[in-house]
């Protein structure tokens, strides 16, 4: 009886110690928006966000997972290169294949601030102020290097439903 109670304890301390691990290395997931303008609704899903850097060229990574499978689906890569003030964002189908390229947007800047930049786009200027903007980002912090995606035009050439991902509104 003594070693079965011992047996319990250690298998116990053992899941414990592995729900603790696992917790320590899993990124925040953030909620974010894709707005559907066929629908004119906003549907909720969980991102993770990931920055690099290289030199000149800072990446932003968002892995959004799908609202409700949870896999990863769709990958927003935001680059910008600060030697010549541009931003360029991807938006990829996680699978891959030859289809996988969704969209991309990019945008310049002349002068770095903490004010979100971009543009607004002719479906935005056409569906009013419900439709977020075809491109907007953000810098992270006042030294103008890594940016937050806040929105990106994700449509598919092939189709005419016109998508928006909202992400790092806030």
């Amino acid at each position: 009886m003594k070693k079965k109670n011992e047996m319990k304890i250690k298998g116990l301390l053992i899941m414990l110690m592995v729900m603790i691990m696992s917790s320590a290395y899993s990124q925040t997931k953030y909620t974010g928006y894709q707005y559907v303008v066929n629908d004119d609704d906003y549907y909720s899903f969980k991102y993770t966000r990931e920055y690099k850097e290289e030199g000149n060229i800072y990446t932003t990574i968002y892995k959004i997972y799908h609202p409700t499978k949870g896999h990863h689906a769709i990958t927003v890569t935001a680059v910008h290169d600060k030697s010549v003030k541009k931003v360029k964002v991807d938006i990829e189908n996680a699978g891959g294949g030859i289809f996988a390229h969704i969209n991309d947007e990019e945008t310049t800047y002349e002068t770095a601030s903490m004010e979100p930049f971009g543009f607004r786009g002719s479906v935005g200027a056409l569906g009013g102020n419900r439709v977020p903007n075809q491109l907007m980002v953000k810098f992270v912090s006042s030294k103008f290097e890594n940016v937050k995606v806040v929105h990106v035009n994700a449509t598919e050439p092939a189709t005419s439903n016109f998508i928006f991902y909202v992400l790092d509104e806030k």
